[in-house]
């Protein structure tokens, strides 16, 4: 039997990789001046999320969403803002499939509502999944709110009408039906009952991973492919995978390139290699991804994992 031969540019020396996302981050330089030269009528603009009636529906004052693909709430009446993008990575010749994901901020208590009512009105199927990958507070610092209920039996209301804000088409109870506690992450089965008898329930996989310090890697590759093949085995097939961190960019877009590469790709998910194909895959995807949400996989420590532990998945296959 023929082993798969190493992809080439899982062989690049560290100065190589890190020029590359020196490239990454100058592109994304200069689609921040052309909104900045042409608010209005750039492809990049941030639209209303620099508004500031959004003000405190955003975690961070220098993540929001480009408006071309900002996720806009289901509203009867009221305010649609919400920080979160919709993302898609496929990659021409590698790509098996589109992935589909929404990367959005660790909740705020001011917009866990627009949160719960995003996953749910986003999520056509049944079982959704919500990848949370970062610690609930870090160094004494708040990065999330604890939005979802953790223990079974415990609930957390979303009313219908938000301070006279926004009116939503139905209230929301989410409720905790079990924990499963793995060795790398939390599993919460959670079950979302609209108060509207309209509206069907449905059910959540929230992953919580919390062993993920903000602005660097993860101290392991193993706990990332476990977390990503078992998302995958437990969301619709036509929802799109919630992830989120503390600002939805650093370690969400570390996540969403990680499970694409090893979920949906030629060079990870085939025992045939990707036909001749002559570019970095990782370069494209992330490429991609910053086309579509700021910052996404933000620093160099971050990109550098990503080779370091397609490597590692690799020498595993």
């Amino acid at each position: 039997m023929v082993s798969k031969p190493i992809p080439w540019y899982l062989s690049q020396n560290n100065l190589d990789v890190v020029s590359k996302f020196q490239y990454i981050q100058h592109q994304e330089d200069l689609r921040l001046r052309d909104a900045t030269l042409n608010p209005e009528g750039s492809k990049w603009s941030l639209g209303v999320s620099v508004k500031h009636t959004n003000r405190e529906r955003n975690r961070y004052v220098n993540i929001m969403p480009y408006e071309r693909n900002r996720v806009k709430l289901k509203l009867k009446s009221g305010n649609d803002y919400v920080n979160a993008s919709y993302v898609k990575v496929q990659v021409p010749r590698q790509s098996l499939r589109a992935g589909h994901y929404i990367a959005t901020q660790g909740p705020t208590d001011r917009s866990a509502s627009q949160f719960w009512q995003m996953c749910y009105q986003q999520c056509p199927g049944e079982n959704m999944v919500i990848v949370m990958v970062t610690p609930l507070v870090e160094h004494h610092r708040r990065k999330c709110a604890e939005y979802w209920p953790r223990e079974p039996g415990s609930c957390v209301t979303v009313a219908q009408e938000q301070c006279g804000d926004s009116k939503f088409e139905t209230g929301l109870e989410v409720r905790n039906i079990n924990v499963e506690h793995r060795a790398a992450y939390t599993l919460s089965t959670l079950q979302i009952v609209p108060s509207d008898v309209r509206f069907p329930q449905k059910t959540v996989h929230h992953f919580y991973f919390e062993r993920w310090r903000d602005m660097s890697k993860p101290d392991e590759v193993l706990p990332i492919l476990e977390l990503s093949r078992h998302s995958h085995r437990l969301n619709s097939p036509n929802n799109p995978m919630i992830v989120h961190c503390s600002a939805g960019v650093g370690r969400s877009g570390t996540f969403i390139t990680l499970d694409h590469l090893f979920h949906d790709t030629h060079d990870f998910a085939t025992p045939q290699p990707g036909q001749d194909y002559q570019h970095d895959l990782i370069e494209q995807i992330v490429l991609q991804l910053r086309s579509q949400r700021l910052k996404m996989v933000q620093t160099v420590d971050q990109y550098l994992f990503i080779y370091h532990a397609a490597q590692h998945v690799f020498d595993l296959s």
